[in-house]
């Protein structure tokens, strides 16, 4: 029996989904779907799919990349638009025709922008761009601001000097999302954005690459090898005469076993390894204790830089001219986390860093590290804070101290009712 009622309670429930069914059920009351339902929610669902996948194809077609929506810009526009020769190149072509052109100096003063200002901005512009063709600059004014250290008026002001040496070009205007782009645009990164900033090309032109001279070349140091540079001090070194007591020191008879050899033929064939030790006799002095803490302390707070020995820390801290007496590990760990922080960057991870030191000696260079460290900002903001109770708890003593007692007040208010009294009663005579 039990067999027989769960197979009829299966059937029953067959029939319930099924999409031919025409009639309601009788026992639950709820609606079963028609065949033109069904039709029409499938038709639904495929427009839905084909929207969603033209988005998706619109995304892949206009170059989405990175965590905002980048406007498209106008097919063929980047053609007629001549690369950047290099962002280091590019920016010391900027700063030479504003400091040595009419036409930029020109600009800087008509848009009342300085030299130092307009470099900042349009480094924080190279930053953005790509490194190959210069374009591709998707970056927000308020971002490229923050980079730059200025406001958003220096910015534009900027931004127009460069659209006057046309090395700076607005392919798309920054505007607000239209709907289909403000779907594509939570598809592609899954947020909401109602705006999108403008699109910027740096660019290179040909009359600015012919009018910005060469940078100056270094002078190549004559390549010189170990035999050679062993042969130049040979010569170098004075000769000491020899005076021969044997009898064959002068003589051409190499085949005598008693041939005498002068010494400063010996000198020819000292090795490598003897030059080596003459040269390095004198003793290194030992580092600073506290150089050596700040080292460790910094080591310890950065567990990449274990790797290497620890005096090579040491020397790149002293190398970098930070005052160790002054700046402890914790101080330069919290400094070069914040300056990462304020530049936008991140550190890269352990196993993609080959050269832990030279990152360190990089980054300590690009840090002024002149001025009072955060353990000297905090003891001066804690004198200062001591300072300001003594002075608050004195003031709390002294108002004690003047403070009338009960009893003074008391007498007080008795004298007050004595002179009261004595005027009414003198006003009453009068009268």
């Amino acid at each position: 029996m039990s067999s027989h009622a769960n197979a009829c309670r299966e059937s029953a429930s067959t029939q319930l989904v099924s999409p031919t069914n025409t009639r309601p059920s009788a026992d639950t009351g709820t609606h079963i779907p028609q065949s033109a339902e069904v039709v029409t929610w499938e038709a639904s669902v495929y427009v839905a799919t084909q929207a969603i996948n033209e988005l998706h194809e619109y995304n892949r077609d206009t170059g989405q990349r990175g965590n905002s929506f980048t406007l498209p810009t106008t097919p063929g526009r980047e053609a007629t638009i001549p690369v950047w020769s290099g962002r280091i190149e590019w920016l010391r072509q900027v700063r030479h025709h504003i400091t040595h052109n009419t036409i930029g100096q020109a600009a800087l003063t008509t848009h009342s922008i300085s030299i130092e200002r307009l470099m900042a901005v349009a480094a924080a512009h190279a930053r953005f761009a790509d490194s190959t063709t210069g374009r591709g600059v998707t970056a927000s004014r308020q971002l490229i601001a923050h980079h730059a250290g200025v406001s958003l008026s220096v910015v534009n002001r900027a931004r127009r000097v460069l659209k006057t040496l046309h090395m700076g070009i607005e392919l798309e205007r920054g505007r607000t999302l239209r709907t289909h782009e403000y779907m594509a645009a939570e598809l592609h990164h899954g947020g909401q954005q109602h705006q999108a900033a403008s699109v910027w090309a740096l660019s290179s032109p040909k009359h600015i690459v012919d009018t910005t001279p060469p940078p100056p070349s270094r002078p190549q140091r004559p390549h010189r090898t170990r035999a050679t540079r062993r042969l130049a001090r040979h010569r170098t070194r004075p000769q000491q005469p020899t005076t021969a007591t044997h009898p064959q020191a002068t003589g051409a008879d190499t085949l005598s076993p008693s041939t005498y050899v002068p010494t400063h033929n010996l000198s020819l064939r000292s090795t490598h390894q003897r030059a080596h030790t003459r040269h390095t006799t004198s003793t290194r002095q030992p580092r600073p204790l506290h150089l050596q803490r700040a080292a460790a302390t910094l080591v310890s707070r950065s567990p990449v830089l274990a790797h290497d020995h620890i005096g090579h820390v040491c020397d790149t801290l002293q190398a970098a001219g930070i005052d160790t007496t002054h700046w402890t590990g914790h101080d330069i760990a919290h400094t070069l986390d914040r300056d990462t922080r304020e530049r936008g960057w991140t550190w890269p991870r352990t196993n993609h860093i080959e050269a832990p030191v030279a990152l360190l000696r990089w980054r300590l260079t690009h840090i002024n590290w002149t001025g009072p460290s955060p353990t000297q900002l905090r003891a001066t903001a804690d004198a200062e804070r001591r300072r300001e109770q003594a002075a608050r708890r004195t003031a709390i003593a002294q108002r004690n101290a003047t403070q009338a007692t009960p009893e003074q007040r008391q007498a007080a208010l008795s004298q007050i009712r004595r002179t009261l009294d004595h005027t009414t009663h003198q006003r009453v005579d009068l009268r």
